[in-house]
């Protein structure tokens, strides 16, 4: 297969805190890639730990590092890669992650040959100490053309995986950058964003593989602390305020995520809170609440489905109480989220 006759160049950033054992596997993978013109950018959030004598090993003048004099943040760290990079196309892997020899070469090829994508995303290899779980979406290649995927990131749980993201630089030129607004949730945010106003894709034939455990941000975001829920309900808020008056075109959509959240905040009072000794489960309740007065309704139906919510809400929080009753509303609440 030859490489697409622009030989557009390709940013693979690496943003990295206090990973030094786990990072070399992101880079090697970058630098394995089958497409060639590449930079690799490992962009350092003010560590501790020795992670620069890990990139000086790999001695490729394709590989550059930088640190950061301060910690700015997840998502700051993220735009500061972004101000680093120089390719046509962006691709941030977490420096936990790592993706397949012909990665690059597969989503390029799919953006040029598809100039009205502004964005793709893959497969991922979910990779815990248990299991290995493959998550893909379609067998084929789909496209969602603006705003069709703003539509199915609202209704699919984890369509996106954030480090399998590559996105074109005159994208971000004209969404922006991360927001800083959301340091849980950020990546959320811009793909709504990006989503909102350009095509993205599901590419096949491309593989992210995804390590999971206590070491990642997602396991901080749900098992740690309430703010990466609360994250996402500020983000409900703003795209609803951002919509304006074509909020009711995407009611359905929206009250898809919204209750979808509304769940998880209740899934997560009863089977995180224990874990989060200065979060009582009521914390939890009360995000849900939070949530469900987010929900649009218009007509009398909707009206009656959101006062049964209420009342599931209310019933699930006096169920946490009664002896063995957190065990019937989490086998309940799993239930029902594994429809989403």
């Amino acid at each position: 297969m030859t490489e697409p006759s622009s030989n557009p160049l390709v940013s693979i950033c690496i943003p990295a805190y206090n990973r030094a054992s786990m990072i070399g596997d992101a880079i090697r993978s970058a630098l394995d890639q089958t497409y060639s013109p590449i930079e690799v950018i490992v962009v350092d959030n003010a560590s501790s730990d020795r992670i620069e004598e890990v990139v000086d090993a790999f001695g490729d003048p394709r590989l550059k590092f930088v640190k950061n004099s301060k910690n700015l943040g997840l998502f700051g760290n993220f735009n500061r890669c972004i101000e680093l990079s120089q390719g046509k196309y962006l691709h941030i892997l977490h420096s936990d992650d790592y993706i397949d020899p012909g990665f690059t070469r597969t989503c390029v090829e799919f953006l040029e040959s598809h100039p009205e994508v502004g964005m793709t995303f893959t497969d991922i290899l979910a990779i815990s100490e248990q299991a290995e779980n493959r998550i893909g979406h379609t067998s084929c290649d789909n496209i969602f053309p603006a705003p069709e995927g703003f539509r199915q990131i609202l209704r699919f749980r984890n369509l996106i995986s954030c480090p399998s993201v590559m996105v074109r630089r005159d994208v971000y030129d004209s969404v922006g950058p991360f927001s800083l607004e959301y340091p849980y949730s950020g990546d959320l945010y811009q793909w709504l964003r990006i989503a909102r106003r350009f095509a993205i894709a599901h590419v096949t034939g491309a593989t992210l593989y995804y390590r999971q455990g206590k070491h990642s941000e997602s396991f901080e975001l749900l098992f740690r602390t309430p703010l990466g829920y609360v994250d996402q309900i500020r983000i409900f808020i703003r795209i609803i305020d951002e919509l304006g008056d074509d909020a009711p075109h995407y009611r359905q959509d929206l009250n898809i995520a919204i209750r979808r959240h509304m769940k998880d905040c209740l899934f997560a009072g009863i089977a995180r809170s224990d874990r989060m000794k200065s979060f009582s489960p009521l914390v939890f309740t009360g995000l849900a609440f939070n949530a469900w007065g987010l929900i649009l309704s218009e007509s009398l139906w909707d009206r009656i489905r959101k006062f049964s919510d209420f009342l599931a809400i209310v019933a699930i929080a006096g169920i946490m109480f009664i002896p063995g009753g957190r065990s019937l509303a989490l086998m309940v609440l799993q239930a029902d989220r594994e429809q989403y």
